[in-house]
């Protein structure tokens, strides 16, 4: 009995964990890897990770402030800009207008909602 209950244990707490790893909790956001989405946590609205994006200027007009990194392990998101049909997750296409999400380029960390590396191959979700 005692081994039953043991094993049963042992596989919630290892289920939970595998739930958890696919959601990542940052300060403003939430990410999920499986369904590739950022959720904003102050209204609880969720974006895909790949679409067409549209940088802003204005603040009251983006969805997410984003910082730029240079290194690879400061990024929450490795994303690749592309010139076609996007088809995976982290990728995006710029547009003028109508963009899925608006972003706003911020310097410095303490404005940014989420850190972003540019890429050229392999985008991902970097946690």
């Amino acid at each position: 009995m005692k081994k039953l209950f043991f094993t049963l244990l042992f596989a919630v707490v290892l289920s939970a964990i595998s739930a958890s790893a696919q959601k990542i909790e940052l300060e403003k956001v939430i990410i999920d890897k499986d369904s590739c989405t950022i959720t904003r946590k102050s209204d609880g609205k969720v974006f895909n990770l790949y679409g067409d994006v549209e940088i802003v200027e204005d603040y009251s007009s983006a969805d997410f402030c984003v910082k730029l990194v240079d290194a690879y392990i400061f990024a929450d998101v490795c994303i690749q800009m592309v010139n076609y049909s996007y088809t995976k997750c982290c990728e995006f296409q710029k547009v003028n207008s109508f963009g899925n999400v608006k972003v706003k380029i911020v310097d410095a960390y303490s404005f940014a909602d989420i850190c972003v590396k540019l890429v050229n191959s392999f985008p991902c979700i970097n946690h």
